[in-house]
């Protein structure tokens, strides 16, 4: 059968980066208290092409991501998976890109009630003549302003901060989607629920005015925490949705 990929293109230009996006498959995962989670992913699959191919064979990319589906995922798969699409596609590099929910099993502070929160995770790996492989946690928690509590008769106003964590692991490098997230809540001035009863609701607004926060603050108790991990580089960004202004408040810091 004709092959018009392998034609010669119009304009005889290499592409650094072309495949697909969005590709959603099913994955599980090992827990750090034990045992797996599974979830969906959208993943995102790129490969180089050379100026002499007029285009790449995207259902090589969809096949070989498809064809390690029943692998528990972690980077050592997905390095498999980057080298058989390399190979099918001849390509020189292969970049792929997993994002998918986490799901965390809190309990209530005070009512005791089991709740459900999720972090959106993403692994990011590159596969060339070496490999890059990243894996970010971005998590959602509450913090306090401390000016506002400092000059207020009472009260003060507070924030959900997205906290995201990014951490550049080498080959002998491990950490797992817990630690970032409990790295990420313990930074901010109290972690947040999908169930909270009154006497619930009474325990985290105080837990959140006992421990105010501003954003800065936020990003150097990540990199604090996180600078004690077996970590080569990582990034920390916090953006704080706030409640009183029109605008956010952002910091980030990193490590490399």
């Amino acid at each position: 059968m004709k092959d018009v990929q392998k034609e010669l293109p119009k304009h005889q230009i290499p592409i650094h980066r072309v495949g697909i996006k969005n590709l959603k498959v099913p994955i599980y995962i090992s827990k750090m208290t034990g045992g797996e989670q599974h979830s969906v992913a959208d993943v995102d699959v790129y490969v180089d092409l050379d100026k002499n191919s007029k285009g790449t064979h995207m259902s090589r990319l969809a096949i070989g991501v498809q064809k390690f589906i029943g692998h528990q995922l972690n980077k050592n798969v997905i390095v498999e998976i980057a080298d058989y699409i390399k190979n099918k596609c001849d390509a020189k590099t292969c970049q792929i890109i997993y994002r998918f929910p986490y799901f965390i099993r809190q309990i209530a502070p005070v009512s005791k009630e089991p709740n459900i929160i999720h972090s959106d995770v993403e692994f990011n790996l590159t596969k060339n003549d070496s490999v890059n492989f990243d894996i970010t946690v971005t998590t959602t928690a509450t913090s306090l302003c401390p000016c506002s509590k400092d000059i207020s008769e009472y009260g003060a106003h507070n924030q959900r901060s997205k906290i995201k964590l990014t951490a550049r692991l080498d080959e002998k490098q491990f950490v797992w989607i817990e630690d970032l997230i409990h790295i990420s809540n313990t930074s901010a001035s109290c972690k947040i629920h999908s169930v909270l009863k009154r006497i619930d609701e009474k325990a985290v607004t105080e837990e959140a005015y006992d421990n105010p926060v501003f954003v800065e603050d936020i990003v150097r108790s990540c990199y604090q925490q996180l600078s004690k991990l077996d970590i080569k580089d990582f990034n920390v960004e916090v953006e704080n949705q706030e409640s009183i202004h029109t605008h956010e408040a952002y910091a980030s810091i990193k490590k490399n």
